[in-house]
């Protein structure tokens, strides 16, 4: 005889099977996934001593990816190994 419902047998699996409304639309399909947080571009004011490098480094971890802040800012900047105090600069999201 089947157990009584609701009881579990020894060394049984439980499966779980997904539900579907009038619609035909299952629990798992009508799931939905939120957007992770958003990535913004970051605002640098160029201090003494600061470097495309460092600010790469600073932003991204890694002072190799300062192309992408110098091609972000290339309207301002003439020689990536000259950029001076007071300049503003747009650091792309990662």
């Amino acid at each position: 005889a089947p157990p009584p419902a609701g009881a579990t047998v020894a060394g049984a699996a439980s499966v779980a099977a997904p539900v579907a409304d009038a619609g035909g639309i299952t629990a798992d399909s009508a799931a939905t996934t939120l957007p992770g947080p958003v990535a913004r571009a970051e605002i640098v004011t160029v201090q003494p001593g600061y470097t495309l490098w460092g600010i790469a480094k600073s932003s991204y971890g890694e002072g190799i990816l300062y192309v992408r802040v110098y091609e972000a800012n290339r309207a301002m900047i003439r020689d990536p190994d000259l950029i001076y105090p007071g300049q503003i600069f747009t650091v792309p999201a990662p």
